[in-house]
Order: structure tokens, then sequence, then C-alpha cells
């Protein structure tokens, strides 16, 4: 087979491949570094018991590493790892004493007879410090790449050498002879750690650039892009009936509503804790049973038992048949997977209706610092494209008063809806009220209700009528000027007084 690079290599790693725009290039070299245990093992021995089980032939190469021995006993309990591959398909050679004996030529050599007697079309060479350390000068690691380049090409063999580095170097000649770098790395946040990985340098590929979530468990590794990089869309755009409204399911607020909101919008339902908004929840999603229409419940606070049975003590009954319940803890969380696993919820249960209880389980994730607004803007343009209609909950700060904080969700623009839930005093007694604070391009009732939770649900009162504002009425008394003062005032008359002077007037 000739050295012309026909096509790329799959990883198959979940989420590494749409970073990569489909995988590395077939022959070519690349880097994967970082501190030791960030993955970078897990990394290449994933990748080649993934290519393994699609038909390929990999070769892992160790120099200062772990025993094989060891390495495989901690990979037995990776499901990605199979036992009946090594040595067929996935063999293992250690070159360490080749390289300290002989020196960089024969460490070529080695790998050189090695990919042409098995047949090999992927390469892991686990220590390239080991090699650049062996090399006696820059000039001779230098041509030691260069060389492997050229064996991997002429047998179309994909490389990657894992460098282990205790912190991202920078400029070094040999970085610029590869065709790609990937950097891994694991930051301390608070008390929690995240791993990352990012792609610096990508030959012949349109990656996606920046910082993704990475993760290891007993699947193996994974990669979540950031959301806001990755093109969504793949569901059905279901399309909206224009002026379609979409009932929550409690009387006096759909009438509120014009009869309900409009569909595909986001709606936000704000209040302190215990205002009722979970429960305005229940009640939308109640209303699409009742309409035989699918709906999603994603909660951080309520697990799905307890929903339930809150559901059936209303007679509000949940169908699990039309509703599926999902229940995240908001620790350890990363908005990247709470948002995957939310969209893929929606997707693969074809809901027609979303209520998010509690946007502060996504604010609460380990990476979401700067984020939120950008990731839920994400999140809000597929459900809008998928024609689901979504209700979200947001705790505000003060329990009481009318003026209620609302400022701090920073998701008014990217909300169609916000109906603010209020506890309020009155007369040594807290009253409930409901307000429908906006309703895009779209006519809905402005006034303040007050409604009830009962063993039914919510109940709005009825409104209030309207009373205009009465001005005091003006003095129609006619202002009499005051008398000039001369000496002392005038007496009234008394009732004596007053009988004596009209008799004198009647003789007169």
């Amino acid at each position: 087979m000739t050295g012309e690079q026909t096509g790329r290599v799959a990883t198959h790693i979940p989420g590494l491949d749409a970073v990569l725009e489909g995988g590395f290039l077939a022959g070519g070299v690349y880097i994967v570094e970082g501190a030791p245990g960030v993955g970078k093992t897990t990394l290449g021995s994933h990748f080649c018991f993934n290519h393994a089980a699609r038909g390929g032939r990999a070769l892992y190469v160790t120099l200062l590493a772990e025993s094989h021995t060891r390495l495989l006993g901690h990979l037995r309990r990776m499901s990605f790892f199979d036992a009946s591959f090594v040595p067929e398909r996935v063999s293992y050679v250690s070159a360490f004493k080749v390289l300290e004996a002989e020196g960089l030529p024969s460490l070529l050599k080695l790998v050189r007879h090695t990919i042409s007697a098995q047949k090999i079309s992927v390469l892991v060479l686990d220590g390239l410090v080991s090699a650049e350390e062996a090399s006696p000068s820059a000039k001779e690691f230098k041509k030691f790449l260069h060389e492997l380049q050229v064996i991997t090409a002429m047998s179309c063999c994909t490389a990657l050498l894992l460098n282990s580095t205790e912190r991202p170097r920078g400029f070094r000649p040999e970085r610029t002879m590869v065709d790609g770098i990937l950097e891994l790395e694991d930051e301390q946040v608070g008390v929690r750690s995240v791993r990352h990985l990012a792609v610096r340098k990508m030959r012949g590929a349109a990656q996606v650039r920046g910082r993704h979530f990475m993760e290891i468990t007993d699947h193996g590794l994974r990669v979540l892009p950031r959301l806001e990089t990755v093109g969504l869309h793949a569901g059905i755009d279901r399309a909206v009936t224009p002026g379609e409204r979409v009932r929550l399911g409690i009387a006096g607020l759909d009438q509120m509503l014009d009869g309900g909101v409009p569909g595909a919008s986001m709606t936000a339902v704000v209040g302190p804790s215990g205002s009722g908004k979970t429960l305005t929840g229940m009640h939308f999603l109640r209303a699409g049973v009742e309409r035989g229409e699918r709906g999603v419940y994603y909660g951080f606070f309520e697990r799905p038992a307890a929903i339930l049975q809150k559901s059936r003590r209303l007679g509000m009954e949940l169908d699990e048949g039309l509703v599926e319940l999902h229940w995240r803890r908001p620790v350890e969380s990363v908005i990247d997977e709470l948002a995957d696993q939310l969209l893929s919820a929606v997707k693969q249960f074809s809901a027609r209706r979303l209520f998010i209880d509690g946007l502060e389980g996504f604010r609460a994730s380990i990476n979401a610092s700067g984020r939120l607004r950008e990731v839920m803007a994400c999140i809000c343009d597929e459900l809008e494209t998928l024609g689901i209609t979504t209700l979200y909950s947001s705790e505000t700060p003060d329990l009481l008063g009318d003026n209620l904080e609302i400022s701090h969700l920073g998701m008014s623009a990217l909300t169609h809806n916000i109906l603010l839930l209020r506890h309020t005093e009155q007369t040594r007694r807290t009253r409930r009220s409901l307000t429908v604070l906006k309703v895009r391009d779209a006519a809905h009732d402005l006034s303040v209700r007050d409604f009830a939770i009962t063993d039914r649900g919510i109940v709005i009162a009825d409104a209030q009528p309207v009373v205009a504002e009465v001005k005091a009425a003006p003095n129609t008394r006619r202002a009499t000027k005051p008398k000039a003062r001369t000496g002392k005032p005038a007496r009234p008359l008394t009732a004596k007084k007053k009988k004596a002077s009209e008799k004198r007037k009647q003789r007169a």
C-alpha cells in the first residue's frame, strides 16, 4: 500500500470523533500529552480495541511504562476490553530494552518490522518522553519523528505518541512535525476534579476548538463536546401550527393566558420555595396526558417516586406510559452531560412537553460558570426546533414580599413567557398570588390573582373587579373674604338678641 492517505480512521470513542471531524487521518502521526493520570493510556487502549473490534490490527508499544500484565489487568474492567483480541488483533511489545541498548534506530527498526509483519493499521507508542531522553540531541529526536512518519505513511498506519508532561509545554520544534496534538488535563474545581480534552493542532480537519469535558468510566473514555460548538437539530423538525396554544392544565391560569402558552415556547415559572412551582409543572404534564401527549419530567431535587406519590395524592396521576421521569443529583454533574441527557431523553421518548424542575441544577454543575446562558440558549433553540413546549422552574432568593429579584436568572431574552408566584403577608396570614409577567407576541391578563393549593392541585381565584381610583371631590363651599379688622372683632349674636333685633325691625 502506498503512503497516500486514503481517508480517516475513526476512534469510535464516544464524542471524540465529533471533535476530530471524523477521526484521525490514515497514516498520520499524533501526540497525545498530559500529566500522569489524565487518561492517555486509556485513550490509546480504547482506540486499539475499538479498531480491532472492527477488523483492524493494533500494536501497543511501551517504553518506560507499567508492565503488560498490570496494564491488561487494569483494562479488564473496561467494557471495550476483549481478551480474545490479544495478541492476534491487539499485540503488545516492550521496547525499552531495545531503546536503552541500541538507541532510536533500533526502535524504528522494531516498529517497522512489526507493522509490516502483522499488517498493523493503528500504532500506539506509550512513553515518547523516554525516546526523547534517549536521543543524543534535539536534531536526532526530530530525525526519529521524521522517519516514524515515513514508516506510518508508507504502511498507512495511524500512530498515537503518548507523552507524559507535568504541565503544558511551550513551543518545541517536534510539535511542528506531527499531524496533530491532543492535550488532556485534570483540573481542580474547588474540591472536585474535572477532566478536559483540547485539540491544540489538527492538520486536514476542522476540529472543534476549545476545551471539552472528558470522563473515564468502566465503559472507557468519553468526550462531551461543548454544546455551544456542536450542530444539533438531529431530530425531526416538528412544525407548530401558527397561533397554537398549549394548555397548562390550571383553569384560571389558562384563562389568563388566553387559552394557554404558545406552542413550542419556553416558559419560566419563578417563585420562592413552596410557592407551587413543581405543582404547576405537574399540572402541565397531566394536561398532556389527558390529550395523549408524551411528556418528560427532568428534575434535580425530588426523586421520581416522590413525584409519582404526590401526583396520586392530588388526583393528577402521571401515566408512566406517557410521562417519563428523569432525576439527577446536582452534585459532581457537568452541564454538557446534563444537557446531552436532557435532549436525548426528549428525542428518544418523542416528547411534546418538557418540565425542567429546577434551573438551579444546571447552575450548580461543575463547569457551568459563565456558560449557563450559552448552554441554555442551545437547549432552547433545539427544543423549539423539535416543537417541544417547555416549562422550567427557578427559585427566587426572597421568601416573602412583592419586590422579588428575578434578574439573577439572566434568561429573559431566551424565555418566551414568565409566570411569577409570590408569598405575601397580610393581616397575620400568608397569601399566594400569581402574575403573568410576560407572554411573547400574545395577549394575556395582567391582573394579580390569588390562588390556593388544595387536595386537587392549584386553584386560581376569580379576578377582582377593577375599581377606578376616586380622587377627593373639591370643597364646594364658597370661601368668604375675610373682613378687615377694625378694632375688636364682632361677637356672634345670641338667640335672645336675634329675637329682639327682629322685633325692632317689625316696629320700624
